[in-house]
């Protein structure tokens, strides 16, 4: 911020035109002011309320000295090349002259958004004129340490603290979370994690040519991404309430009030970018775009419940020795749900829906979660145990509490983890929900209320799968643990194979992937030159639910040869049986054509394998 400070006999000024949208109302008729101190003042886009008040703390100071009383604050653009934005400015010149008048003084703001005719006396003595530079003071940003206090919430409704808790129930995998939560006590895991060489098979690796943390997908690889993008989707709309689809930008700026609130919030974990000198944060969630959508649109109690969501690329400036592959990443892909709900009452109920619809998502692919309830007040859950304890029934199983300090300054009351306990026997966040009572009135959303009112709407975020990363993770994982290691067929880049025994069987082979192409099936054809013992190795490793092979015998019978990777069974069967059989495992799910050539011979070798 940029200040030209004069002592004055008199200020003169009359509005003549507006120059900009954002002009402030005035009248066009000239204003004096007697025996002041006349600030001109040019705000810059790394200016924020500290510097605000500063700069009027310091002209206060001054203006004793100087014995004065009246300040005038005069916007003024020509202090400086390197402007804030409009919106940012006039907000921080409100700032300025509320702080002012906190100190008694007698203070004139000056139109912001104005063309003035401009005429000023300027006292002679020594200290009538100076100028004065404001910046933001720019400290080691140092990981804060909250004190939490945890309780086990048993399903009978009693509280325990962990460490006296009898494990009574709950099972090895709640008490794994709860020892590494609250008592400290994880075991380091030890070697590369499996699921790494498996992702890596698909064309899922580090980019090494970006910034550290972030991933990129080959062909197989962005066929996966792209089907639990839109199952990301459609399990969303299960919810049932209306969802509204939107997309949007991923860099918002600190300029504005809401986002530089907001993600002061967050931490040291903000994710920065300096374009011409202005300063942005990269979303670390589809947040910002879904309230700046939601604060500009007219809504009404009986719109009420509804969600917006997106699947926002997401940045999170984490450590890179935290970094892990698929699972901790500085650019992720999060399905982010916000469900706007009249009230708290409302939020409940809607957010039971979600606690469920979680816990189905995870029971479908045979899993289980264990669960940390992180908790802001505990006035909200003594006020709600009927409701905590509704959730903890459909848990089946007792929940980890975590009542964060009282002062904490969290934007939201209770915050669900959704933790499964992965193949090395780690505790990993999933899913998550939580109820938000701050974001509404920080970024103006509204709603028009029965009476007529206008009220501010609770906000439910939620990621019902986790990022798209960490649910492609969780089924990796699971198939892991399972014998045969395999994917679900409907999310699978390859669900059939088709290899002929020979060249002369090519023909054929193709034929009968395209007829299973047009019942949704994603086939191929491996007419390499190679040996039948290794196209069927190479299928194997890639996890293809059904190998088929083709020929004289398989021509002559009707019936083809498929090797079924769920049960390891070598089945006969007829085509159409074969394609009913994989519609039925993928029926419900999205679909995606294969984006890969039929024939196998004509892909090129991927490194990375």
């Amino acid at each position: 911020m940029r200040l030209l400070e004069f002592h004055v006999d008199f200020i003169e000024y009359e509005p003549v035109r507006k120059e900009i949208e954002l002009a402030e109302e005035a009248e066009k008729k000239p204003h004096r002011v007697d025996d002041a101190l006349v600030m001109f003042v040019s705000v810059e886009p790394d200016d924020d309320e500290s510097v605000a008040e500063a700069a009027v703390a310091d002209a206060h100071e001054y203006m004793s000295r100087l014995k004065v009383q009246r300040l005038v604050i005069y916007p003024f653009a020509h202090l400086s090349n390197a402007l804030a934005r409009p919106q940012h400015a006039l907000e921080l010149l409100k700032l300025m002259e509320e702080k002012a008048r906190e100190k008694g003084l007698e203070v004139v703001r000056t139109p912001f958004g104005w063309n003035k005719a401009l005429r000023l006396s300027v006292k002679g003595h020594p200290l009538a004129e100076r100028s004065r530079n404001f910046t933001k003071q720019r400290e080691e940003q140092k990981p804060t340490t909250l004190t939490k206090t945890y309780y086990i919430l048993a399903t009978d409704g009693k509280l325990y603290k962990p460490e006296e808790y009898t494990w009574s129930e709950g099972g090895e995998a709640f008490r794994n979370m709860v020892e590494r939560e609250a008592l400290g006590r994880e075991s380091p895991a030890t070697g590369q994690p499996e699921y790494i060489k498996i992702l890596k098979r698909f064309g899922i690796d580090w980019e090494e040519m970006s910034d550290l943390g972030h991933m990129r997908y080959g062909p197989e690889g962005a066929i996966i991404f792209d089907l639990l993008v839109a199952y990301a989707e459609q399990v969303a709309r299960e919810v049932g309430i209306p969802v509204y689809s939107v997309k949007g930008t991923n860099m918002f700026s600190l300029e504005s009030k809401p986002i530089r609130e907001h993600a002061g919030l967050f931490g040291q974990r903000m994710y920065k970018v300096d374009v011409e000198g202005r300063s942005y944060v990269m979303r670390y969630a589809a947040c910002f775009q879904q309230f700046a959508l939601a604060k500009d649109w007219v809504i009404s109690y009986r719109h009420l419940p509804f969600g917006e969501f997106e699947v926002a690329d997401s940045y999170r400036l984490e450590q890179s020795g935290e970094l892990v592959l698929g699972f901790r990443l500085r650019r992720m892909n999060m399905p982010d749900f916000h469900i706007f709900c009249k009230d708290i009452e409302e939020a409940k109920q809607v957010f039971k829906k979600v606690h469920s619809k979680i816990y189905e998502e995870i029971e479908k692919i045979g899993r289980d979660y264990v669960s940390l309830y992180n908790l802001t007040s505990r006035k909200f859950f003594e006020e709600n145990r009927d409701f905590f304890m509704d959730l903890v029934k459909r848990e089946r199983k007792p929940v980890l509490l975590a009542f964060y300090p009282e002062d904490s300054n969290y934007y939201w009351v209770l915050n669900i983890e959704y933790h499964i306990i992965d193949k090395m026997g780690r505790p990993r966040e999933i899913g998550t929900v939580q109820i938000d009572v701050g974001n509404a009135e920080r970024f103006n959303i509204r709603y028009v209320d029965r009476d007529g009112s206008h009220r501010y709407p609770v906000i439910l975020h939620t990621a019902i799968l986790g990022t798209i990363e960490r649910w492609l993770y969780t089924l990796v994982d699971t198939a892991l643990q399972r014998e045969p290691h395999m994917l679900p067929t409907w999310i699978c880049p390859i669900q059939a194979r088709i290899i002929p025994v020979n060249d002369k069987y090519v023909k054929k082979a193709t034929t009968i992937a395209e007829k299973m192409a047009k019942n949704n099936i994603r086939a191929d054809v491996d007419d390499r030159d190679d040996t039948l013992d290794r196209k069927i190795r190479d299928a194997e490793v890639m996890w293809i639910p059904y190998i088929i092979i083709v020929g004289k015998k398989e021509i002559s019978s009707g019936k083809l040869s498929v090797r079924i990777r769920s049960s390891r069974e070598i089945k006969q069967m007829t085509l159409n049986t074969l394609i009913k059989r994989i519609t039925g495992e993928t029926r419900g799910y999205p679909w995606k054509p294969l984006t890969l050539p039929m024939l196998v011979s004509q892909r090129p070798v991927y490194a990375s394998r």
